[in-house]
């Protein structure tokens, strides 16, 4: 979740800055060369039959990431599982390997294609190590769909208004073989915007929380930036961005409460959802609030980790929250995943957030193999763009043509001790659903200069 110049752990891009060709400086470190050993779809092996078709998937798989890694990674190797079951794509049987992004996520991507012999692509979790690793990505070929990254430049692809993020200090870093299944910031912030102005009047006095690095400070520049385009008069009160991973809050809560917010916005995720929900309980700031938000932190691996402890009323989002779609490929994806892990004593054995996303990029995959007959990457590419899946958990999702972003809704859910969840802890209720398009979010984002990445 680390936008723009910091990767998951905030560290800053080494040598990577200012005017500096970031993608011939990336290339030059050994991603050159490798698009010839990409898109061999079709070769028969030694025993005269053909190879499978191989996934490669690299996500964050330890540290302060590791639950988003992890599910991720089950979501993505069950749906392989059943594909298999049901013949495979094309006849050819399908292997995934998925690995940690580790201290070199660009020589994993390399190996997964290079040695593994990927003829896709899945991940990542980390948007810094995405942005950073995109000139590799572009280099190698093989389609890379992204089923977990939140800045929306990774998918604006506009770079004559918001300048190259590759040759020069812009904003616009789309790619031509890069797809995003999952929802994003530009979408996410807007649905809680939109929910804002929905439910609140006018005068409303807003904090703000979020980690300290790219990723909390831009979903708070594009919640102000709706804001203003809804035409919402609001007070910015407080606003906190305590270290990624810090284990103690209750400063930047202490402050927050002080200046007498009537809600907060927050954009934490995975263990800093737990330690601010769980420490603003500590200090009653849960009941003095009218409302809190967040951006991703509607988790079920948050929420069973908290417990009784996870407040009521509170309305988080994610890209995806299992049961809240009302479809036959939802409900056949939980009962899939369920069984798969019911006796796994390390994965919950309910989907997470990115659990929807990750297994509707897969059988977008699938799809897109089946159409273009084969896995050579142009064949593939030229498929994905435009490509509509009908059976994805969230229902109907489409990719756009130019920006390769997926038009995935947004979920606000309102959380609930009272949920049918198969855990102990709050779920989501009341759920609302909010879309945007690209034209929409252009108008509202007009005066703000942020892309809409969609």
């Amino acid at each position: 979740m680390a936008p723009q110049g910091q990767d998951a752990s905030g560290e800053s891009r080494t040598g990577v800055t200012g005017s500096l060709d970031r993608r011939g400086f990336l290339a030059a470190a050994g991603a050159g060369g490798a698009t010839a050993l990409a898109g061999c779809g079709g070769i028969l092996g030694g025993n005269g039959e053909e190879e499978p078709i191989r996934i490669g998937g690299i996500y964050l798989l330890s540290g302060l990431a590791e639950q988003l890694g992890a599910g991720s990674a089950a979501a993505a190797e069950v749906a392989v599982d059943v594909i298999n079951e049901e013949g495979g794509i094309n006849g050819r049987d399908v292997e995934i390997e998925v690995r940690d992004h580790g201290d070199d996520p660009q020589g994993q991507i390399q190996s997964l294609v290079q040695e593994f012999g990927a003829d896709v692509m899945i991940g990542l979790t980390s948007s810094g190590v995405t942005l950073n690793s995109g000139p590799t990505i572009e280099s190698l070929g093989v389609p890379f769909t992204l089923t977990d990254i939140g800045t929306p430049y990774i998918t604006e692809h506009d770079t004559d208004t918001y300048g190259d993020y590759y040759e020069e200090d812009g904003l616009a870093a789309g790619l031509p073989n890069l797809f995003r299944s999952n929802s994003m910031t530009a979408h996410m912030t807007y649905g809680i915007a939109q929910y804002t102005v929905d439910n609140y009047s006018d005068g409303l006095r807003i904090a703000n929380a979020g980690p300290d690095y790219a990723y909390g400070q831009q979903c708070w520049e594009y919640y102000q930036a709706y804001l203003d385009g809804l035409g919402f008069d609001y007070e910015v009160v407080a606003s906190e961005f305590p270290s990624l991973g810090a284990s103690d809050m209750t400063p930047n809560i202490s402050n927050i409460m002080a200046n007498d917010p009537d809600v907060v916005f927050t954009s934490f995720w995975a263990n800093d959802t737990v330690t601010f929900t769980s420490q603003g309980v500590e200090q009653g700031l849960f009941e003095e609030i009218e409302d809190a938000f967040d951006t991703i932190g509607a988790d079920p691996v948050n929420f069973n980790t908290l417990g009784d402890t996870m407040p009521e009323g509170m309305h988080y989002s994610g890209w995806y929250w299992p049961g809240a779609y009302g479809t036959d490929a939802d409900q056949n994806f939980i009962d899939t995943y369920s069984s798969a892990y019911e006796d796994d004593d390390e994965i919950l054995a309910y989907p997470t957030f990115t659990g929807g996303s990750t297994w509707g990029a897969i059988h977008m995959y699938k799809q897109a193999i089946e159409a273009a007959g084969g896995t050579e990457p142009e064949g593939i590419i030229g498929e994905m763009e435009g490509l509509t899946f009908e059976d994805d958990p969230r229902g109907t999702i489409t990719l756009d043509e130019t920006s390769h972003q997926s038009d995935a809704s947004v979920i606000i859910g309102e959380s609930s001790h009272d949920a049918d969840v198969p855990y102990e802890g709050a779920g989501q209720v009341n759920i609302e659903e909010y879309t945007i398009d690209r034209q929409e979010a252009l108008d509202l984002l007009e005066e703000s200069g942020l892309p809409p990445g969609m």
